[in-house]
């Protein structure tokens, strides 16, 4: 019987590329590198805001900018403060998401969210939409020692929720979600709603073992209430 749920939150929970992408065109203009059309940041993000880093100075560099002139750390500083200075506006709930997580919640189970979206931004988030309390716990990029795909945060928010990896489900958008649920030994319920890095979730899914896939996290989260009733 599952016990906890963890939640990713890009994609999974909210729509959130047009703050990360707004972010990015601003960064881009602080350092006077070119702007980076939105379908192209969509397809770098999910592996937290280093990954997104490099991934943006590879793109430059092959543009013919010279990325030499700043490092990866400085890069990385500066879109998190960009972002940190922002107002959240962009970013949308995605419909029935945060209704399942609360409907969850009020059945006991341990929710909690697991993003590699760096911790304080992804606190921060919550606390502006009157969320702060939406979660038993919240584990970030910098929580544990890897990020998603690695199982790291899985096996942390299982231990801090006392569960066995049999009694807890990931729910998250991604192949990262996936891969860091199987790594974990935990259920994966993966949704449609997000960006994937480019690729079509349910194709991929489906051609590495993963059944477990619907349109959003409303549904997934239905699914799961569903077996709770039949218990």
């Amino acid at each position: 019987m599952i016990r906890a749920v963890c939640f990713d939150l890009d994609g999974t929970l909210v729509s959130s590329l047009p703050e990360i992408a707004e972010g990015v065109r601003r960064l881009a203009l602080k350092e006077g590198f070119a702007p980076v059309p939105d379908e192209v940041v969509a397809v770098m993000i999910g592996g937290g805001v280093r990954v997104l880093v490099e991934r943006l100075m590879r793109w430059w560099s092959a543009g013919g900018a010279d990325v030499s002139k700043v490092s990866e750390d400085q890069l990385l500083k500066e879109l998190v403060e960009i972002w940190s200075g922002m107002d959240g506006s962009r970013i949308a709930l995605i419909p029935g998401a945060f209704e399942g997580v609360a409907k969850l919640k009020q059945k006991g189970i341990a929710v909690w969210l697991v993003t590699n979206k760096e911790e304080p931004l992804a606190r921060a988030f919550l606390a502006e939409r009157g969320l702060g309390d939406a979660f038993d716990g919240v584990i970030g990029g910098g929580g544990a020692a890897r990020p998603k795909p690695w199982p790291d945060m899985i096996e942390r928010a299982m231990k801090e929720a006392g569960v066995a990896p049999a009694e807890c489900a990931m729910v998250g958008d991604s192949r990262n979600d996936a891969l860091a649920a199987r790594a974990a030994g935990v259920r994966a319920l993966l949704v449609e709603s997000g960006y994937n890095e480019g690729i079509p979730l349910a194709a991929w899914a489906k051609a590495e073992g993963f059944t477990e896939i619907f349109p959003d996290t409303g549904r997934a989260c239905a699914r799961l209430l569903k077996e709770l009733e039949a218990c």
